[in-house]
C-alpha cells in the first residue's frame, strides 16, 4: 500500500509540474530581476544657468496614459528570449520599446521575441513623462529641451541680366528752373516712458483684452513695475503680475512678466524661465 501511495504522488507531481511550467517557466529561466534600489522621486534638470529648471516627480504617480511607448537607454542592458536563450547586450543610447512597467522597472524589447528588464532611472523615462505633462498642461515644451532643426532655406536662383537699351539723349533746355527739394520729415519722437500706474494699467488692459489665455485678471494677486530689460536687441519696460495657478505639482504662485514698448504690452513671458505665455 505504501508503494502505491508513493507512485500516485510521483505521477501527480509530474502532471502538476507540466501544468505550472507555462506560467512559471519564463520567470524562472529569464535573467535575474534584482536590479537594485530605484529612486522613487527622481529630479530632472532642464536648461542651465539662470534658466535652469529642476522638477521632481513621484514615479508611483505616473498613470498608464502618461507611459511613453519608447525610451532611450542610459546604461548597457541585456535582452533574451523567454527561456533565457539568445542573450543580447544593448548599448547606452539605444531606443527600445516599453512592453510594460513592473514597479520601478521597465520590461523592454528591441524588436522580436527578445525582452529584458531595466531600472526606470537607467532610461530617459522620467524626462519623457515630464515633457508629456508640460505639453498637456502648458501646451509647450520646457525650456532647454531639444527642438527639431530648421529646414535649410531653398537656394534662390540667380536672375539672368539682359542688356539694357541705350537711353535717349535728353533734350537741351535753356535756363531750366530748379525744382526745390522738399525737406525730409523729422523722425517721430520716442514715446515717453510710462510710470508705475500707467504700466499696471497697460498690463490690466492686455489681460482683460484677451492677449493671453494662461490666466485672467481675477487670478492676479499683485501687480507691480519691473526693471528695464533688453530682449533680442530691443529695450522694454517691464511689469510683473503674480497669479495663482493649478500646476502638475499643486497650486503655485506664478510670476508673469509683461514686455512693454510704445506704451503697450507686446509680449508676456514667464519671469522664471523666459518662455512666452500664450
Amino acid at each position: 500500500m505504501k508503494y502505491i501511495i508513493w507512485a500516485v504522488a510521483i505521477i501527480l507531481c509530474f502532471f502538476l509540474g507540466r501544468v505550472m511550467y507555462s506560467p512559471l517557466g519564463p520567470a524562472l529561466l529569464a535573467q535575474p530581476t534584482n536590479l537594485g534600489a530605484v529612486n522613487e522621486r527622481p529630479t530632472v534638470v532642464f536648461g542651465s544657468g539662470s534658466s535652469e529648471l529642476r522638477i521632481t516627480i513621484d514615479l508611483t504617480s505616473v498613470s498608464d496614459r502618461e507611459m511613453p511607448t519608447t525610451v532611450e537607454l542610459k546604461k548597457r542592458a541585456l535582452v533574451a528570449a523567454s527561456d533565457g536563450s539568445g542573450e543580447t547586450p544593448l548599448e547606452s543610447g539605444t531606443t527600445v520599446t516599453v512592453r510594460k512597467r513592473n514597479g520601478l522597472n521597465l520590461e523592454i524589447s528591441a524588436g522580436g521575441p527578445l525582452t529584458g528588464l531595466v531600472r526606470i532611472e537607467d532610461t530617459d523615462f522620467t524626462e519623457r513623462v515630464v515633457e508629456y505633462r508640460a505639453r498637456r498642461h502648458f501646451g509647450t515644451a520646457l525650456a532647454g529641451t531639444p527642438s527639431p532643426a530648421p529646414a535649410p532655406p531653398s537656394p534662390t536662383p540667380t536672375p539672368t541680366l539682359s542688356p539694357s537699351p541705350t537711353p535717349p539723349l535728353p533734350a537741351v533746355v535753356s535756363n531750366p528752373t530748379p525744382t526745390p527739394t522738399p525737406p525730409e520729415p523729422a523722425p517721430a519722437p520716442e514715446p515717453a516712458a510710462l510710470n508705475e500706474e500707467q504700466i499696471v494699467a497697460a498690463m490690466k488692459a492686455s489681460v482683460s483684452g484677451g492677449a493671453i489665455k494662461e490666466f485672467t485678471a481675477e487670478q492676479v494677486q499683485a501687480w507691480k513695475i519691473g526693471d528695464e530689460e533688453v530682449v533680442d536687441g530691443e529695450t522694454y519696460q517691464t511689469g510683473l503680475a503674480a497669479y495663482k495657478a493649478e500646476t502638475i505639482f499643486g497650486p503655485k504662485t506664478v510670476q508673469a512678466k509683461a514686455l512693454i514698448k510704445g506704451g503697450k504690452v507686446v509680449k508676456w513671458i514667464y519671469a522664471k524661465t523666459g518662455m512666452e505665455i500664450r
